[in-house]
């Protein structure tokens, strides 16, 4: 695909697309009646990731920049050439904790580190920072001074799970908001978790917007 750099570029957030996953493709109904991951057909797989790629290009252009927030796929890089290419833009990925080319799998990561950057990928680490356009109303009363954001595959502080996994791989909460994937929750902001906006493909089905990610903040972390 021709990733094109222009200067008209939309800046998009997501998580946790897992291609090639037997259990999403079935917790995300592309399997219904299966009663375990392993009954899940190939077919129904392959559904489940058209669908991610046909949603996902429907609201990115190629010159859109996409930060994926980890969990690309839980299969080796080499495994996603006939997927990654087709996705638009330039894709930047924070690794989750089923990343193959993350330093959490140890030397196997560096091999696994290289295929991910040769499916197009132009970044990948473990976590980044990002800069967000305020809306037009908090400009208009402020400047037009941008949103400074953290980015990582786990919040702060919770999980899908009982106990929180990963402790040594979490960024510490020092005050700044956070953009995270991981929990595969419904809902993007969570009260009793001030400053963390879940990003994640079982919250939004697309990647999210800047503009959206700044009116959640504005509204809901009450910037002013």
């Amino acid at each position: 695909m021709n990733r094109k750099r222009g200067s008209m570029s939309t800046m998009h957030f997501t998580s946790d697309t897992h291609f090639a996953h037997r259990l999403m493709a079935r917790e995300r109904g592309h399997a219904l009646g299966t009663r375990s991951p392993r009954e899940v057909s190939e077919e129904q797989v392959d559904a489940h990731d058209e669908e991610i790629v046909a949603r996902w290009n429907r609201h990115v252009q190629p010159e859109d920049i996409v930060w994926h927030l980890g969990d690309l796929a839980l299969v080796a890089p080499r495994r996603l050439t006939g997927i990654v290419p087709r996705l638009n833009g330039r894709i930047r990925l924070v690794l989750g904790n089923h990343d193959r080319a993350n330093p959490m799998a140890g030397e196997k990561s560096i091999s696994a580190l290289r295929e991910t950057l040769d499916l197009g990928i132009e970044w990948a680490g473990t976590m980044a920072v990002a800069k967000i356009p305020p809306t037009k109303e908090l400009a208009r009363r402020n400047g037009s001074v941008s949103h400074r954001v953290m980015l990582s595959h786990f919040p702060y502080a919770a999980d899908h799970t009982d106990e929180p996994r990963a402790a040594q791989w979490r960024l510490r909460d020092e005050g700044n908001v956070l953009l995270h994937g991981h929990l595969h929750s419904e809902t993007a902001t969570d009260p009793s978790r001030p400053r963390q906006v879940h990003v994640g493909w079982d919250t939004w089905r697309r990647p999210v917007a800047a503009h959206e990610i700044a009116q959640i903040i504005e509204l809901d972390l009450l910037v002013s």
